[in-house]
């Protein structure tokens, strides 16, 4: 594909663009002005390597980049901007560690808009990278409320009104959410408006910034903020917290508000992602009896990588992190204890049964997904399968000529679950753009945390995969979109 549909957001949260060789990622938040209304600001961070350098006069080179935002609301465009980012001058074509950035912001209406972003190179002719996200502006100016929270890279006292300052900083978004071993620091900014409506103006009420484990109630020991504030319109959180003891995982910024009483209010999160694989990853992990004599000891260091990646269907959002630094750095000895600790987790009394079982299902999506390229846990339909079980239907069409919207398509899937953990009616389309056999990739989901395409119909046709620039008027009509209105 030469477009990449990423999953419907209204929460901050960062997208990779990654085509044409290009590195790049995308980020919004949410704020208000009490004299201009709600804003958004969107970020995007660009690394020069991957880029096509041009030579300038002055015997430099540069990379451009063409961004294009779109805001629409029922195909109508309520707002956009098209910009051409320069790069930096460097001296060669081969430049390291050099980001260059974007940043803008769009004043809307209160509603849901759905975000379009094009993003190509602008010295090269291929077609460009597309993103969707659904970004909804919901302000209430008779409760608090909290923007959304910005990570940042680093800030400073403002000399004049730039496109980056708020409330006399200049800032410089920390665009992904990804921290590697290298930063230590975790800067954030928010927003607190109404606290003068809701308490009184001047009255004193408690604002508490933490850092918390993704999934856990909990709050990690020295990374918090405690700031009793009066109230005021805009109050300002602008602080960090040094996270270079936290391990490798997934955790979360929160910001709370309480009353002068103590009680809760509002609270604002956002998500970030540890890698530091120097730092003990669980204490339990550590104190795993040896697994000598165990159903892990017997594997080969090649079968045993298999096992690793294998499970990654079934694992949490925080397992998921560990086991990419197993396969990326990790010891032989850590990977066997891991393996035993991670089975231990689903069958505290025998593991092995609880892997045996696994096994079964692992041969399942072999013989159902696998191709000569992949095995069955590495497809999409391979992971699904694993990580949700089987659906309760699923519609295999492959040769759809059913006329209308569903004509000449390419071979595709639709898979229905009457319910996904607390989620209702979850759909799955799968699709085989290139007749490859069992080559079947996920294309569209309705199910939060998965690919969202709302062109994905478009994507069906034939005639479209060379030319697949997205149409306006996608209804889910014709044969395809009554299978997946109407699962059967």
């Amino acid at each position: 594909m030469k477009k990449i549909f990423l999953l419907s957001l209204t929460l901050l949260a960062p997208w990779l663009l990654m085509a044409q060789n290009l590195n790049a990622s995308l980020n919004f938040a949410r704020f208000y002005n009490p004299e201009l209304g709600p804003y958004i600001e969107t970020y995007l961070s660009v690394d020069l390597n991957g880029q096509k350098k041009v030579s300038t006069p002055d015997g430099k080179y540069m990379a451009q980049v063409n961004l294009l935002l779109l805001f629409k609301q029922n195909d109508s465009i309520k707002e956009f901007s098209k910009t051409l980012l320069n790069s930096p001058l460097v001296n060669d074509t081969n430049p390291t560690n050099i980001l260059f950035y974007d940043q803008q912001r769009f004043f809307l209406p209160k509603g849901q808009y759905e975000l379009e972003i094009e993003f190509s190179d602008a010295n090269k002719t291929d077609k460009p990278t597309t993103a969707f996200a659904v970004v909804e502006l919901d302000y209430n100016r008779n409760k608090v409320q909290i923007s959304d929270i910005e990570l940042l890279s680093s800030y400073a006292k403002s000399t004049e009104w730039k496109t980056n300052t708020k409330n006399g900083y200049d800032m410089v978004p920390h665009v992904s959410n990804f921290y590697p071993s290298t930063d230590t620091m975790l800067t954030f900014y928010s927003e607190i408006y109404n606290t003068d409506k809701a308490f009184g103006a001047n009255e004193k009420f408690l604002a508490t910034a933490y850092v918390s484990p993704v999934g856990k109630n909990q709050m990690v020991n020295n990374l918090i903020l405690r700031q009793k504030m009066e109230a005021r319109p805009v109050n300002v959180i602008l602080s960090q917290f040094n996270i270079s003891s936290l391990p490798s995982g997934n955790y979360q910024v929160v910001v709370e508000i309480r009353n002068k009483n103590n009680e809760f209010i509002e609270a604002r999160q956002t998500m970030f992602q540890v890698s530091r694989p120097e730092i003990p990853l669980d204490n339990q992990l550590l104190a795993t009896k040896p697994v000598e004599n165990t159903f892990v000891s017997a594997f080969s260091t090649d079968s045993l990588n298999i096992q690793i990646e294998s499970i990654f269907p079934i694992a949490e959002a925080t397992e998921r992190v560990t086991i990419k630094n197993l396969l990326r750095e990790g010891s032989e000895n850590y990977k066997r204890n891991y393996l035993f600790y991670f089975w231990q987790q689903r069958d505290a009394i025998n593991p092995q049964l609880a892997w045996k079982a696994y096994q079964i299902e692992l041969t399942k999506a072999d013989n159902s997904f696998g191709n000569k390229y992949q095995r069955g846990y590495q497809t999409d339909r391979g992971r699904i399968y694993l990580q949700y079980g089987p659906p309760n239907t699923i519609v295999d069409e492959e040769f759809d000529t059913g006329g209308g919207q569903g004509e000449n398509n390419v071979p595709y899937e639709i898979w229905h679950y009457y319910a996904i953990g607390e989620q209702r009616d979850g759909k799955f389309v799968f699709y085989n753009p290139h007749l490859v056999p069992n080559g079947y990739t996920l294309l569209h989901s309705n199910v939060v945390g998965e690919i969202n395409n709302p062109h994905w119909q478009t994507y069906l046709k034939r005639n479209q995969l060379e030319s697949i620039d997205a149409p306006t008027n996608d209804r889910f009509d014709g044969r395809s979109g009554e299978l997946y209105n109407n699962p059967r």
